[in-house]
């Protein structure tokens, strides 16, 4: 009983069973191992392990249980199992590849790993199919001479041998894994050439191949037995390390609680500095201790001072030195430590430093800057002149940590002091402060206009003795209220509330009613550079009087007005009886004179109209009398009363008014109004010899019927600048041109021609360029009481 009757027995299909369960038994071993290191370390690193072997585990098992089903070859669960007995072998191969291969590619183990697995499976299925075809057609499974045999056997070797050659190409403390890969692929190839398929008489069977197999698996198990042995033995020294290291930390932490202790005591730079160079003499275990500082206003001194030799005790000494006297601190200030050896070529550029520090005999040398947050803060020399010991690499980090803590004392010292002038200046601004604002509230106080303060959030945080007399309410009743909480007058409400202001651009001037009072109100939010609201300014004041005024004066224009009108209708109409004729033959020179007379009472006229619409708008009481009017008639009859003023300049006329104009609904005698101003100002702001148009459209049809109607009147006359577009529209603002002085009028007809417009619900704009004329234009709805829309486009 040798190797060639194992090899046979295991070609048998009892055989396959057994080889199996030894698989199971030598994969168990490398289980047990893993899970143990896995429960008592938690290293991430054994997961891709735990995965392989257990995936293996679990292949072999299963092929157990499913082996013994290949002895009665005609029932469908043997016909559906047998691939899976080689294809098994490849799938355990593929995952210990992966998992011994893990170093490789770690960032993309998960992706191979579901790949690997993903290709495996479509094989196997695809296998499966193939092979229960060939079951249907003869009554055999395990044994059937297939090619996929073969197949599998030869898959599984390339995928051992290749494990094998990347573990052996790369860097893997799991040195038997190439071992017994080679083993995996040697027994697959052996597994392929012993098939049925192939045939190979040596080798009668695949039992020499699983021969190999079955040796190869244990093999893993002593690979990760080796590499835990190895874990243990980094873990050890790593702890000795640890332990060492803590050590000296221990003894680094006695000295620096030291040297700390008396860094914290004072703050005084003298007295502390002289007991830390005291300690760290003991903490360094040096000869001689000196700390220099650098200097607040310059960075190229540094001043001694404290000294510390432990024979001759310590001193100050306010030495003062340039850095560039001394080549070796300004290269440990570069290279942010340096020491120096008893080397005969330190010797003579050691000599001036050794002067410095009082040392008389040479000794080893470290420098280390005192530094903090990149800024230097001076230097600590330590020598050992009668020791002549050289400074180890610990005292080396220690003088680091503890050039480090005096750098943070000294930064903290100088802190403490520029706080303190610091402190001193700032009580001195807030007194000054304290003046100013006691000066400002006086004058707050003092101010007859009432100031309002509000904060972002609408509520009210500072008003004057003039604000509370005028909103008749007291300060602690407003303050830190919102408008809302603090009034219940609607209108007051309305007109001072801080969020309405809060999103405007432009600073808020208005007036209301309050009670039997007029209030003025000027309102403006408070931004900052980067366009941030803080709150409201408003100021308040009390324009009773000044609107009593006011209205008296209005009333007594518009009685003037009206009482102006009778008499200059009588002048016009007597006047055109006699011009016509009609109270008898006048000689020619009459004519000419009243004609003067007719021409001057005409232009009364509509000053007297033009005054008595301004006082009923700014009294609101201007009243529309609607009417449907065709709009051509009108202008028709605004140009026969201008025919002759066009014919003296001369003026050349033209219209341009379309025959299928509709109806609209308007008070006509405004309408009227409205074209004599705009006339007026065409004629007399036209140069001789230029030309004025009229015309008219209808605009944005429905069902063909137009919804609005836009009238223009445009001119070759001096023009209006552009910037002054918007105040023409200004009581009494006159715009300074060539014509302005012959032309006349108080500058009020285009402010009446705005409002008369808009109380239609129309609008009025122009367009004009300085020395090319201008266009005004007025749209206008076609039934009363229809508004535009708003952003309408109209194009002429």
């Amino acid at each position: 009983m040798g190797l060639g009757f194992l090899a046979n027995l295991l070609s048998a299909l009892p055989g396959t069973v057994v080889y199996h369960l030894l698989v199971c038994l030598g994969l168990l071993s490398a289980a047990g191992i893993l899970w143990t290191e896995w429960r008592h370390t938690r290293n991430a690193d054994l997961k891709p392990y735990l995965i392989a072997v257990g995936g293996t585990l679990s292949i072999h098992l299963l092929s157990v249980v499913i082996a013994p089903t290949q002895m009665t070859p005609a029932t469908t669960m043997a016909v559906l199992s047998a691939p899976f007995l080689y294809a098994g072998e490849l799938l355990s191969v593929l995952l210990l590849v992966w998992a011994f291969g893990q170093h490789l590619w770690r960032e993309r183990a998960k992706t191979y790993l579901i790949t690997g697995t993903g290709v495996w499976l479509v094989l196997w299925l695809g296998a499966s199919i193939q092979w229960a075809g060939h079951a249907a057609n003869q009554p055999i499974t395990y044994n059937v001479y297939s090619w996929q045999v073969p197949v599998w056997y030869a898959l599984t070797a390339i995928a051992a041998l290749t494990g094998a050659g990347l573990l052996l190409r790369s860097e893997t403390r799991a040195k038997f894994a190439p071992m017994a890969f080679i083993l995996l692929g040697i027994g697959a190839i052996l597994g392929g050439l012993g098939s049925q398929v192939v045939g190979l008489d040596i080798l009668r069977g695949e039992g020499w191949g699983r021969l190999c197999l079955m040796v190869g698996y244990p093999l893993f198990a002593i690979a990760l037995f080796n590499s835990a042995l190895q874990d243990l033995e980094i873990y050890r020294h790593e702890l000795q390390e640890l332990s060492q290291e803590a050590l000296r930390q221990s003894q680094e932490l006695l000295f620096l609680i030291e040297a700390t202790r008396s860094i914290g005591e004072r703050l005084d730079l003298g007295g502390m500095l002289g007991r830390v160079a005291d300690s760290v003499a003991m903490a360094l275990r040096a000869d001689t201790v000196a700390i220099l500082l650098s200097d607040e206003a310059s960075d190229d001194t540094l001043t001694m001072v404290a000294w510390y030799q432990v024979l001759g005790g310590k001193a100050k000494a306010d030495r003062q030195i340039k850095i560039k006297q001394y080549p070796v601190i300004a290269m440990a200030l570069r290279n942010r430590q340096l020491s120096f050896d008893l080397r005969e070529e330190n010797q003579a550029k050691l000599r001036p430093l050794f002067d410095l520090i009082n040392v008389h005999n040479e000794g080893p040398v470290l420098i280390q800057p005192l530094t903090r947050q990149e800024r230097t803060m001076g230097v600590l020399i330590a020598c050992n002149d009668s020791t002549k010991t050289t400074f180890s690499p610990d005292q080396k980090r220690l003088a680091t940590t503890i050039g480090v803590q005096i750098a943070g004392a000294v930064e903290n010292s100088r802190l403490y002091r520029q706080l303190e002038g610091k402190a001193l200046e700032l009580s001195r601004l807030l007194k000054v402060r304290e003046t100013e604002l006691r000066r400002e509230e006086a004058i707050l106080e003092s101010m007859a206009e009432g100031i309002l303060v509000s904060d972002a959030r609408g509520k009210f945080i500072l008003l004057n003795r003039a604000a509370e007399e005028i909103l008749a309410v007291d300060r602690e009743h407003l303050i830190n209220q919102t408008i809302e909480a603090a009034f219940t007058d609607a209108n007051l409400r309305a007109e001072l509330d801080p969020q309405m202001v809060l999103e405007l651009d432009q600073p808020l001037e208005t007036s209301f009613s309050l009670e039997e009072r007029r209030l003025r109100v000027h309102a403006a939010p408070v931004l900052l550079d980067n366009g941030e609201r803080l709150g409201v300014v408003s100021i308040l004041q009390d324009i009773t009087r000044e609107h009593l005024a006011e209205e008296s004066k209005r009333e007594f224009i518009a009685s003037i007005s009206h009482e102006l009108r009778t008499p200059l209708t009588a002048i016009k109409g007597y006047t055109e009886v006699m011009l016509s004729g009609m109270a008898g033959e006048l000689p020619p020179a009459f004519h000419q004179f009243l004609g003067v007379i007719r021409e001057n009472t005409t232009r009364m006229a509509i000053l007297t109209d033009n005054i008595i619409s301004v006082a009923e708008i700014e009294r609101g009481r201007l009243g529309l009398n609607y009417r449907s009017v065709h709009i051509p008639d009108l202008i028709h009859e605004t140009v026969k009363r201008y025919t002759e003023r066009i014919t003296e300049r001369p003026l050349t006329l033209k219209l341009d008014l379309p025959e299928d104009m509709p109806e609209i609904e308007v008070d006509p005698n405004r309408l009227r109004l409205i074209l004599d101003n705009l006339m007026s100002n065409a004629v007399k702001f036209t140069y001789p010899d230029g030309e004025i148009t009229i015309g008219c459209r209808g605009l944005q049809g429905s069902m063909g019927q137009p919804t609005y109607v836009s009238v223009w009147i445009s001119d070759t006359g001096v023009g209006i600048p552009s910037e002054e577009h918007a105040h023409i529209w200004e009581r009494f603002y006159r715009v300074d041109s060539p014509l302005s002085l012959e032309a006349g009028g108080l500058g009020i007809g285009l402010t009446i021609t705005k409002a008369l417009v808009e109380v239609h619900g129309g609008r009025v704009w122009v367009d004009s360029t300085v020395d090319q004329g201008s266009t005004f234009t007025v749209l206008l709805p076609t039934e009363r009481g229809q508004n535009l829309v708003e952003g309408l486009e109209v194009e002429l």
